[in-house]
């Protein structure tokens, strides 16, 4: 070895360190200036930029497929929950409307199109059948909700019937209580228990939505509970919405009154394939005409 490289080579261990430390000062600079653009966004009136008319839709999509439960393409299973999300950035008031997977739509169920074609094939079936344009989805796991349940620290919800169901592993009492990951996992995926089956699931769905919700804008509500919150959905959960809005949208979460959250109760009747599958004709009544009107949140 020559003398230089001599000399490079006992310099590499100083170097590194060097950019060690460099990428911690950096690291650390980072979240102060996020902190501080957290800061301000919290006193700003927050109004997400794509949602020009003032309505914000999410497609939250469930899949049932992902580790450790269902190996495979989580981006390529069936949408076991379908949930649309309206929110009146302006009014602060927001509408969930909890769709059978069932359902059938474009000639099949309409969680198949999940399979089909990934999260935008599920968007535009989704879109085709309600006739609401869709801003963004979020797609997350089995393993998505249980992770956020523990990072909540459980989930409190209303219990409304004793739910024992040993395909979802439920096995709840009625009331109010407290569930953790496992337990609210068990809690949206059981259908059995239910007299209306999905019909009744996607309430619970629903009602799980909500509840989460209530529990952010009553626990979770201060800068670095909503920053650590927006991290941890960030990795369990695919979604198309901006990287640099899922803080300001945490944000306009916390400024929502669970009160000004209204849940669309749907009705339909079952029917078969020719094949013999389950299928949903869904009644929806005016709900989704609602929200391509703007009409958003309780009725007034």
């Amino acid at each position: 070895m020559t003398a230089g490289a001599a000399r490079r080579a006992s310099a590499l261990p100083a170097l590194a360190r060097l950019a060690t430390s460099l990428v911690v000062v950096a690291t650390a600079l980072g979240l102060l200036a996020a902190g501080a653009v957290a800061a301000t966004l919290h006193r700003a009136d927050v109004r997400p930029p794509y949602a020009h008319d003032g309505l914000l839709v999410v497609l939250v999509i469930g899949s049932d497929i992902g580790m450790p439960y269902r190996s495979g393409d989580p981006l390529r299973g069936r949408a076991d929950g379908l949930h649309l999300l309206a929110v009146d950035t302006e009014a602060r008031a927001a509408t969930i409307v909890n769709i059978p997977r069932d359902t059938l739509a474009g000639g099949t169920k309409i969680n198949a199109h999940l399979a089909f074609g990934g999260p935008e094939r599920q968007v535009s079936a989704v879109e085709d059948y309600t006739g609401i344009p869709i801003d963004h989805y979020a797609l997350t796991t089995f393993r998505g909700i249980e992770e956020m349940t523990r990072i909540l620290g459980g989930v409190e919800v209303e219990v409304e019937r004793r739910m024992v169901d040993r395909f979802s592993g439920s096995n709840l009492h009625p009331g109010r209580q407290t569930l953790d990951g496992e337990q609210s996992l068990a809690f949206v995926r059981d259908r059995n228990s239910h007299p209306d089956g999905d019909f009744g699931r996607t309430r619970t769905h629903g009602l799980f939505m909500r509840s989460v919700h209530e529990q952010v804008v009553s626990r979770h509500n201060d800068l670095r509970d909503l920053t650590y919150l927006t991290a941890h959905f960030a990795r369990t959960t695919v979604t198309d919405i901006p990287a640099d809005q899922l803080l300001p949208l945490a944000l306009l979460a916390t400024q929502i009154d669970p009160a000004d959250v209204h849940q669309e109760a749907l009705s339909g009747s079952f029917g078969t394939t020719s094949g013999g599958a389950s299928i949903v004709h869904l009644q929806s009544g005016d709900a989704f005409e609602r929200i391509r009107r703007g009409e958003v949140g309780p009725p007034r």
